[in-house]
């Protein structure tokens, strides 16, 4: 017996040493390692690296523009990276998808583009294109009663601009009160933010965690209130009769005759308002804030801008403004408005680079593995943009035209963000009018400390003095 229990024994461990050995071969064609403090669900690298969006630059300052996140008996459960072909084959390749995200989001933001694969993202994708169509944006009346607010009260731009988004998506103006809507817009932002935070703790924990855990009353209620303000504003425009004399059609009115039912409708929508929501905001409020710290550029487009003819605040005139469009690129590239974006492989796949002793081979990447392709890691490689990269200079979009993967601040391939256009020429529009107004700005922002947990903005805000 002790002869058989002595067989077995060294029989495992044998087993034990053969796959540890083999792992440590793995490894060591694998990127460098993270070492992290919770090897179960790597908190420390989230929040880190969330709420100190400086960590970014600092962990590819220290392993590399690629490494890993390891998990027990998981060496690499999450690949962070920086390397442009590895970022566009993450962000525009067939074996990378999000369908993970549906456990997180689905109750709040049902099916549709930001949160599923195959059929149904392409489904979602069609529906929705119409309505970014260039004929349907090239329309600023509601932007010009935004900009009217901007500059006559100079204050915080989020609940103005989400009142541009929302009349957008749903044609409800937050001004109204009496047309039987459920909740005021004010009862709405308030819900939306708190659904969101809900969301995203359910989308660390995963589904089961999140049961287990998480109370479920309250967030259910969250998103039955948010579902019925959607509701009406898609019972709304389906009652309404349409104004034949309206050059453009609000995003409801698009979706609504296409969509399997209401529910499907309001998916569409509630997707589409979560992608908007911080984009021009974020996009004018950094411009600004680097704006102030450079009088000179501020001082250059105030002198094209007061002296340019009445077709300038155009689509086509504020497109083909060399000056905005440098400005708001080098504003895009030095504080991307979402500097991480997550994929997870669907199948066994390859990313370009990161594999081999020296990690510059093709990485074999299992099933299941997650990704992380960090826009702003690539954004200032000195490689790619020069000793200078950390510093924004506009100018250099003169002499300067980057690859398809080396600028990516709306994404690649074919889930590149579809309202980019329309992003881009609100924030001109907004800096061309503020610009006009104010002959110069102020910096007193205390600290840039940015705030990645959603969006890269300052975690506390900017102070920006406005001189007339």
């Amino acid at each position: 017996m002790q002869s058989l229990l002595l067989i077995v024994g060294t029989l495992l461990a044998c087993h034990a040493i053969y796959l540890f050995i083999r792992r440590r071969m793995r490894a060591r064609n694998l990127p460098p390692k993270y070492w992290t403090f919770d090897p179960f669900m790597n908190f420390d690298w989230i929040f880190s690296t969330a709420l100190n969006a400086k960590k970014q630059l600092d962990l590819f300052e220290k392993y590399g523009d690629t490494y890993r996140l390891p998990r027990v008996m998981n060496p690499m459960s999450a690949i962070v990276t920086c390397n442009p072909s590895n970022v566009r084959t993450i962000m525009a390749g067939k074996d990378w998808g999000i369908e993970f995200r549906q456990a997180g989001m689905g109750q709040m933001l049902g099916s549709g583009f930001i949160c599923n694969d195959g059929d149904e993202w392409m489904r979602s994708r069609k529906m929705l294109r119409p309505a970014f169509n260039r004929p349907n944006i090239d329309n600023f009346d509601v932007l010009e009663g935004v900009a009217d607010n901007i500059i006559a009260t100079i204050e915080a731009a989020n609940g103005k601009l989400m009142h541009s988004s929302m009349h957008f998506i749903l044609g409800i103006d937050s001004t109204e009160k009496n047309d039987g809507r459920p909740m005021d817009v004010q009862m709405f932002n308030k819900l939306w933010q708190e659904g969101l935070l809900g969301m995203g703790i359910r989308l660390l924990l995963g589904e089961t965690f999140s049961k287990l855990f998480l109370p479920q009353a309250r967030y259910r209620h969250v998103c039955n209130q948010l579902h019925s303000f959607i509701d009406f504003a898609i019972y709304k425009c389906k009652t309404e009769n349409s104004d034949p004399t309206k050059k453009t059609k609000t995003m409801a009115e698009i979706v609504a005759p296409q969509a399997k039912d209401r529910a499907d409708a309001r998916s569409q929508l509630a997707q589409t308002m979560l992608a908007s929501q911080d984009t021009t905001g974020v996009l004018i409020c950094n411009t600004i804030h680097l704006l102030s710290t450079h009088p000179e550029v501020w001082a250059q487009l105030r002198k094209e801008v007061s002296s340019a003819n009445p077709e300038f605040l155009t689509w086509d005139g504020l497109r083909s403004n060399t000056t905005i469009q440098n400005i708001l690129s080098e504003t895009l590239r030095l504080r991307p408005v979402f500097p991480q974006i997550g994929r997870a492989a669907i199948r066994d796949t390859f990313l370009p680079s990161g594999g081999g002793p020296d990690h510059d081979k093709p990485l074999p990447v299992p099933a299941g593995t997650f990704a992380i392709s960090n826009t702003w890691g690539l954004h200032v490689s000195k490689e790619i943009y020069g000793s200078d990269a950390n510093e924004w200079r506009p100018g250099r979009w003169n002499n300067f035209k980057p690859g398809n993967q080396e600028f990516v601040p709306f994404g690649a391939g074919p889930r590149a963000c579809l309202g980019k256009e329309k992003a881009l020429v609100e924030a001109a529009y907004l800096l061309a009018r503020l610009v006009r107004r104010f002959e110069s700005l102020e910096d007193r922002t205390p600290e840039w400390k940015p705030d990645a947990s959603f969006s890269m903005k300052n975690r506390k805000g900017y102070e920006i003095t406005f001189n007339i």
